[in-house]
């Protein structure tokens, strides 16, 4: 008998030891981050694009996964579910944001396959950690253009490809790139999955450089380029293409009591058949925090959808209070004035001040 209790003793450390062990395999190779966003929102007046109802939104809650396979290899994964996801009733929306493979050769180039954000400009690639940010939503102007008035934005959200990346150190200076090759969007047509299968076979190409001079000031570069199809008029490809090309600019300057940050975004839609358009969209923002509590912010956005088509501009300015409760507890309140001119294919004319208000979760 004594010699089974002993036998139990023995196996029950060797499954404590076992448990302790994987726990510290699982600590030390996979990394669980994530989000969540709760919005308000009421416009003042009854005309105008935003909301007269003054509601609630569950906005965002978000996955954010990181594997460690090795010290080389890491696999990474964003799941959001947006607006109460209830795929029952169809309603809210479930996505992946990106799910990738990355494997390190030296810290200075690195390989990344599967789908990605593009990377371009400051916001593209945190749109959903919105405790990174001061407001309540990104620039329309530049980062969500279509909502602001153009057809087409400035490049998609996501992007299926390869990519090579890096991060370089010069001196006390340092700089990262990224370089994509990619599907593309296929803004022209709905039978294909861009996530899946291209419907053409030129590739889209995006790009991005940022230089940090030091650890207040950084300024940055990005492009993208790609080709559309043009369908015939059964429906097929016609093998012409609708070529798209943007490029930007940006720079974030942040002290202790003061900071900035701009963006500008020019580009061009060139059908085969002709009918050139140019675009522009910029966005600037001032803030200065306040003992580390609260952080009042300026912010203007202005696009020029066509620069040959008059009174299509929209702009806005948004004036707001981010209030830091806790770590990883935000409260944000802000005013956006939205005016636009008369031909905007948003707005058409119509202005309007919203009041936008949200509690941001980082964990």
């Amino acid at each position: 008998m004594e010699k089974k209790r002993m036998t139990l003793v023995i196996l029950l450390l060797i499954a404590v030891f076992g448990a302790t062990q994987v726990c510290a395999q699982f600590g030390d190779r996979i990394l669980i981050n994530g989000y969540s966003s709760f919005e308000f929102e009421k416009q003042f007046g009854d005309e105008g694009k935003g909301d007269p109802n003054a509601s609630f939104d569950a906005d965002l809650f978000d996955l954010v996964l990181n594997v460690y396979a090795t010290n080389r290899l890491r696999v990474a994964a964003d799941f959001s579910w947006e607006h109460g996801t209830a795929t029952e009733d169809g309603r809210g929306n479930a996505v992946v944001e990106y799910a990738f493979g990355e494997y390190t050769v030296v810290e200075q180039f690195r390989l990344r396959a599967g789908k990605m954000f593009t990377h371009f400009g400051i916001y593209n690639e945190i749109h959903t950690a919105k405790p990174a940010f001061l407001t309540v939503k990104e620039p329309l102007s530049t980062n969500k253009n279509e909502k602001f008035g153009s057809d087409i934005r400035f490049y998609p959200r996501w992007a299926t490809g390869i990519a090579a990346l890096g991060n370089v150190a010069i001196g006390e200076s340092d700089l990262d790139y990224i370089v994509q090759i990619t599907n593309g969007e296929q803004e022209l047509q709905e039978l294909t999955n861009p996530f899946e299968e291209d419907d053409n076979t030129g590739k889209a190409i995006s790009g991005r450089v940022r230089f940090s001079p030091s650890r207040s000031l950084q300024v940055g570069a990005s492009f993208h380029t790609d080709g559309f199809t043009e369908l015939d008029s059964l429906g097929e490809d016609s093998g012409e293409r609708t070529s798209i090309l943007s490029y930007g600019a940006h720079v974030e300057f942040n002290a202790d009591v003061f900071g900035f940050e701009a963006e500008v975004v020019n580009g061009s839609i060139e059908p085969s058949f002709g009918g050139k358009r140019s675009r522009m969209g910029y966005t600037a923002m001032v803030y200065a925090p306040i003992q580390e509590i609260v952080t009042p912010y300026i912010r203007y956005e202005f696009l020029d959808p066509d620069k040959d088509v008059d009174e299509d501009t929209a702009s806005m300015f948004v004036y707001g209070l981010n209030f830091q409760v806790d770590d990883g507890l935000f409260v944000k309140v802000e005013l956006n004035s939205v005016s636009s001119g008369d031909n905007n294919g948003r707005f058409n004319g119509k202005g309007y001040t919203e009041l936008k208000a949200a509690v941001a979760i980082g964990f």
